[in-house]
């Protein structure tokens, strides 16, 4: 029952929805699910007599990246403003201890990468579906479809804020056009997401034998590029370009597969590249035009979060005071952010703690290449991409992500080299 209540879980994160429980609290199902999972799980451990933690170096990073977040609260500028955030981790991350135990059989490790693939082409699907109805109702008739549906699935309150985000839209050789992002917050999140579920596609597609699915994979696999690319993200096209490389070279090894895998990725970055070609082409390149008003911002931004670890390197200024602390009559729900994974963590949580969080993506890359087995490369690569779009934006507050994240993490620790894990069992 846990079991499948747990891929349930992962299938439906495209499509997660919100409850409005008071005046700017929504509270997504995610929060609600991974909870009941874990309790159920623990439950059932305890009625067994075992309740199995694994003791590797991703469980103690993870630990230790959850106890400097909430000593943070002590030593930052105000505790009160990181209570959100401190009990957002302590929801998600227990699906990780869940992921962890059930990933020590292995048809069910391959039934979780299985549901995360599939969870990432309902994604794609709902995005590509999104970019191209404008084309067809029009912008403004498509505009007031997802306010609507970005309340149900985001909440009443930060629906709404949302709803006037900008990065809604892109300019495109002086057109405006809507970008891929499904029912996710902002396309940058959504790609996080797809990109995730694309390298384990990956991983699946080269692992897989039977011809059939080895198509299956493949139409998926095109379906979330196509959906990463019109997302418009220009880290997510530095992140996919990089997660890619680092997926091709590590194959250099297997000559018996690495033309196969050339010719597939050339068929679909050829169709990415005739289709909108010039569109894509110009989002990249505007990347590195550092004169450009969004990188402008970026630069400044980072700035700023250099500063604030400078002033306050040990705790930080406290999880969930870094807007406040750039615009003190800042909300809570302020998208004042650094644009940068790392700088965000040391910034709010101190040095140490972006330290711990940057050794968990080491160590996911690491344990991934050491498996030996294409799955194995595709999560590795999946950590890649996590690492290099992460330069550019913060992906760990979104349930959706970070639940895939923590799973894919949870996945790594098995592998055909080491298919014995130690667990501690602790009644």
């Amino acid at each position: 029952m846990i079991e499948y209540l747990f891929l349930g879980l992962v299938f439906i994160l495209p499509f997660q929805f919100a409850l409005n429980i008071g005046d700017n609290i929504d509270l997504v199902i995610t929060r609600v699910l991974v909870p009941a999972v874990f309790f159920l799980w623990l439950v059932r451990s305890l009625a067994q007599k075992k309740v199995r933690v694994a003791n590797q170096a991703q469980t103690w990073l993870l630990l230790s990246f959850l106890f400097l977040s909430l000593v943070s609260l002590w030593g930052g500028l105000d505790w009160t403003k990181g209570v959100r955030k401190i009990l957002y981790l302590f929801s998600i991350v227990p699906v990780y201890f869940v992921a962890t135990d059930l990933a020590r059989n292995e048809k069910f490790r391959a039934k979780t990468a299985r549901i995360i693939w599939a969870s990432g082409v309902l994604a794609a699907v709902t995005g590509l579906v999104q970019f191209a109805l404008p084309f067809v109702l029009g912008l403004e008739a498509t505009l007031k479809i997802w306010k609507k549906l970005a309340v149900f699935f985001l909440g009443s309150s930060f629906g709404k804020l949302v709803a006037t985000n900008p990065s809604w839209l892109v300019n495109v050789s002086g057109e405006t056009w809507m970008r891929a992002f499904g029912v996710f917050a902002d396309p940058h999140i959504f790609s996080f997401f797809v990109s995730l579920c694309f390298f384990t596609g990956l991983g699946l597609l080269l692992r897989e034998r039977n011809n059939f699915l080895k198509i299956m994979y493949l139409a998926g696999s095109l379906l979330m590029v196509l959906a990463i690319g019109f997302s418009f993200s220009r880290g997510a096209y530095l992140g996919a370009a990089s997660g890619t490389l680092f997926f091709l070279v590590l194959l250099l090894k297997r000559k018996n597969v690495l033309g196969k895998v050339v010719i597939a990725g050339a068929v679909v970055l050829a169709a990415v590249l005739i289709i909108y070609q010039q569109a894509i082409f110009q989002r990249l390149v505007s990347a590195f035009n550092f004169k450009e008003g969004s990188n402008i911002e970026r630069l400044q931004n980072w700035r700023q979060a250099a500063d604030m670890i400078q002033d306050y390197p040990l705790f930080g200024v406290g999880l969930g005071n870094y807007s406040a602390r750039v615009d003190p009559t800042a909300g809570e729900r302020s998208s004042i952010y650094a644009h940068n994974l790392f700088l965000d963590i040391a910034a709010e949580t101190g040095i140490l703690n972006g330290i711990v969080f940057l050794a968990l993506l080491a160590v996911g890359i690491w344990q991934g290449v050491a498996a030996g087995d294409f799955l194995g490369l595709g999560t590795a690569s999946g950590f890649v991409y996590f690492f290099v779009h992460g330069i550019f934006d913060t992906p760990i507050w979104s349930p959706q992500v970070m639940v895939i994240f923590l799973i894919l993490l949870a996945l790594g620790l098995y592998t055909r080299k080491n298919e014995k894990v130690k667990l501690k069992s602790k009644i």
